[in-house]
C-alpha cells in the first residue's frame, strides 16, 4: 500500500501549480503530502560554510511557505529538505515513503531543451519506477 504523495517545491509558479496539484491528489486518494526541497550541495570557491547556511535558510524558507499555503486544504502535510540533487533526492524519499505518486512543475521549457540539458521532470521520468505527474505553470 502506498503512503503519500511527494511534491517538489521550490518556490516558483511551477511549483506552486504542482503543489496544489499534489493537495488534490492527495485529498483524493486520503493520503499525506510530503512537500520537499531539494538541493545539491556542490563545492564552489569561497566559503562552503556559508552557500550550505545560504541554501539551508532557502529550503526552509520555502518548505515553511508551502506548508501555509497547504494549511486548511482538509490534507495531512509533512515537508522536508533533501541533501541531494532533486531528481535522486525524490526518487529516493518517494522509495522510502512508498509514495503514489511524486508530483513537480514544469519550468515551461520545451521538450528538447529539457532533455537536451537534463531537467529535473526528465530526470525523473528517467529514473523513477513509480508514477511521475508533471504539471505545468498556470501561465501557460
Amino acid at each position: 500500500m502506498s503512503s503519500g504523495v511527494i511534491v517538489g517545491y521550490d518556490g516558483s509558479d511551477c511549483a506552486k501549480a504542482a503543489l496544489r496539484t499534489a493537495l488534490e491528489v492527495g485529498r483524493a486518494y486520503g493520503e499525506k503530502v510530503v512537500i520537499a526541497f531539494a538541493y545539491e550541495l556542490n563545492p564552489v570557491a569561497g566559503e562552503i560554510h556559508d552557500y550550505h547556511a545560504a541554501l539551508k535558510e532557502l529550503a526552509e524558507l520555502r518548505v515553511t511557505e508551502a506548508t501555509q499555503v497547504a494549511a486548511g486544504e482538509g490534507v495531512d502535510v509533512e515537508s522536508v529538505i533533501v541533501e541531494r540533487d532533486p531528481a535522486n533526492g525524490l526518487v529516493e524519499l518517494a522509495d522510502a515513503r512508498d509514495a503514489r505518486v511524486i508530483v513537480v512543475g514544469s519550468r515551461g521549457e520545451s521538450p528538447l531543451r529539457g532533455a537536451l540539458l537534463g531537467t529535473t521532470p526528465h530526470k525523473l521520468l528517467a529514473l523513477s519506477d513509480r508514477p511521475v505527474l508533471v504539471v505545468p505553470s498556470a501561465d501557460r
